[in-house]
């Protein structure tokens, strides 16, 4: 097992060109007014606030054309506006140019090929892995880059705007003034995971760890980082909080659709409860997590 986690940084796993097909759909029906998360992914031809749907409103707000407007809620940004409606030929490119550079990941990969407009594939997929990205996260993120670089460079005059200068600070995901963390036992909380929410709706946290990096919400085992959630809504009486520890009987019930392994080390059996048929892209999460928590267990360890 490697030591090390491999994380991914947040990265929108559509185009430029598709992503603003979809800010053209919510647009036409609210314009810059607030939507509601799930109308909008409806909007964009989702069922619902699906794992995609989640993905895909994260790519509109990594390139700048969304913006939270409340808890649950989005708006169209001006920035969006302003390539939907132009006044211009030059408003819009102006405009493409700024969203294409908005996302973080993409202006890292334009450093390292600012004379480029268009990298070569094999390149790109190089540069993410050297970056320590999640290797199955690499062509989702590699084929995101590149289509929204050919795009780009359609427009004409790429060498002047491929920079993402100083000027594009402001381009940042808009939801830089998201507060994550400080959530307390009785919560409900949103996790946010590589730019994507992981529950359809808000959950009530039931355990806290006692160094408080870590959380698990009702009907979940999984432990969830506690800088990856965001408090929806304050817990006035919350459930007691039950650690680990606490758990005292051996044999946990069985649900369908998971396994369980048993571990036996010299305080006692260490129990896992994972999902049935994981796939590789899981399993390298799970090795991730694993690795965290055995480094701070190891540091207790040296401590005591």
């Amino acid at each position: 097992m490697s030591n090390k986690p491999i994380y991914s940084p947040s990265y929108p796993n559509l185009s430029l060109a598709a992503c603003i097909d979809h800010a053209k759909k919510i647009e036409g029906l609210y314009r810059t007014n607030a939507a509601d998360r799930k109308t909008a992914a409806k909007l964009m031809g989702y069922s619902g606030l699906s794992g995609p749907a989640n993905k895909a409103l994260a790519a509109l707000a990594s390139y700048g054309l969304t913006e939270r407007a409340g808890k649950g809620m989005l708006r169209v940004t001006p920035l969006a506006v302003s390539i939907i409606h132009p006044q211009s030929d030059s408003e819009r490119k102006e405009a493409l140019f700024k969203a294409a550079q908005s996302p973080q990941l993409f202006r890292d990969i334009r450093e390292q090929f600012p004379d480029l407009p268009v990298p070569p594939e094999p390149g790109v997929v190089t540069h993410l892995n050297r970056a320590g990205f999640n290797p199955n996260s690499v062509p989702r993120a590699a084929k995101a880059f590149l289509e929204t670089a050919r795009f780009v460079e359609q427009l004409g005059d790429t060498k002047s705007h491929v920079s993402g200068g100083d000027g594009d600070a402001e381009s940042d995901s808009p939801d830089d003034e998201t507060t994550f963390g400080g959530a307390s036992v009785g919560d409900m909380i949103q996790w946010e995971s590589q730019g994507a929410l992981q529950f359809d709706m808000p959950r009530r946290v039931r355990w806290v760890s006692p160094d408080g990096d870590w959380l698990a919400v009702e009907g979940e085992e999984t432990g969830i980082p506690m800088n990856q959630v965001t408090v929806e809504q304050a817990g006035t009486i919350g459930p007691p909080a039950i650690p680990p520890e606490d758990k005292s009987q051996k044999e946990l019930p069985h649900v369908a659709g998971q396994r369980k392994a048993i571990f036996p080390v010299s305080e006692g059996d260490v129990t896992f409860l994972f999902p049935d048929g994981m796939t590789e892209e899981g399993i390298e999460e799970l090795e991730a997590y694993l690795a965290v928590f055995l480094k701070k267990e190891k540091r207790k360890a040296v401590e005591s």
